[in-house]
């Protein structure tokens, strides 16, 4: 089962969704790819009896292998993995989701994932949703969500690395492909003379130490830990061995 990697600031709903194709988890604007139609899923649901604890739920694909394997044989989604490979952007494929209606966004320690809290307040780009009041009875101005009907945001993710090569039909793997299992599809563009294959990929989950990497979580916490060993450090010679 893939890692559930928290995000370091909550994502809408909307901006992200089982099965699809993504550059960067982080930021709902970066290129991507949603699926035409939702896989079957399983869904857990996490409901704390603490007042202003966040109720959270877990979804995951049921065969996320059977779904990218459908997914690589669209065209559309060819045409992405072939852009994705042309601009050299890595692609995740999303297998799971935590999300929560509540507008705390903190989330208790789980042993597999990582230990962060997410923003309190949707950065300014991100903009929820508002309910559309459409009755002729009810001219008010639409309102944003309330407490008890807040908007769903993501707190988390599960990703497996894609991969994508283009190049001639007899062309070898090199060491690292051995890790993604691979179909192979003949490209009908104008590009197809020099290189007519487009080699597609689907490799092992992100883990946690990657998920560090990516998002630079374990360089915030090199930068803290070096700033508070430079306060006590401070505050030491200050005092010096007996106040002098």
């Amino acid at each position: 089962m893939s890692t559930l990697l928290s995000l370091p600031t909550s994502l809408p709903s909307e901006s992200v969704t089982l099965g699809q194709l993504l550059t960067y988890p982080l930021h709902h604007s970066s290129n991507s790819l949603q699926p035409s139609n939702l896989p079957a899923s399983q869904q857990s649901s996490n409901h704390s009896k603490e007042e202003d604890a966040c109720a959270t739920t877990h979804v995951i694909i049921d065969e996320p292998l059977q779904v990218f394997d459908n997914l690589r044989h669209e065209p559309e989604a060819q045409a992405f993995l072939h852009k994705m490979f042309q601009q050299n952007k890595p692609v995740y494929f999303v297998t799971g989701l935590q999300t929560s209606k509540s507008p705390c966004h903190k989330r208790t320690a789980m042993s597999h994932e990582l230990i962060t809290e997410a923003a309190s307040t949707p950065q300014p780009q991100l903009h929820l949703p508002f309910r559309r009041v459409d009755s002729a009875s009810n001219m008010a101005s639409p309102s944003p969500p309330t407490k008890s009907e807040s908007a769903d945001s993501v707190l988390g993710v599960q990703l497996l690395k894609v991969r994508c090569r283009v190049g001639a039909v007899d062309e070898p793997h090199c060491i690292s492909d051995v890790d993604y299992t691979w179909s192979y599809h003949l490209l009908d563009d104008e590009e197809k003379e020099e290189y007519p294959q487009l080699s597609i990929g689907l490799g092992k989950s992100v883990e946690s130490h990657e998920w560090e990497a990516l998002t630079g979580i374990a360089e915030h916490q090199e930068e803290k830990e070096a700033d508070h060993n430079w306060s006590y450090d401070y505050e030491d010679s200050d005092d010096g061995l007996g106040g002098f």
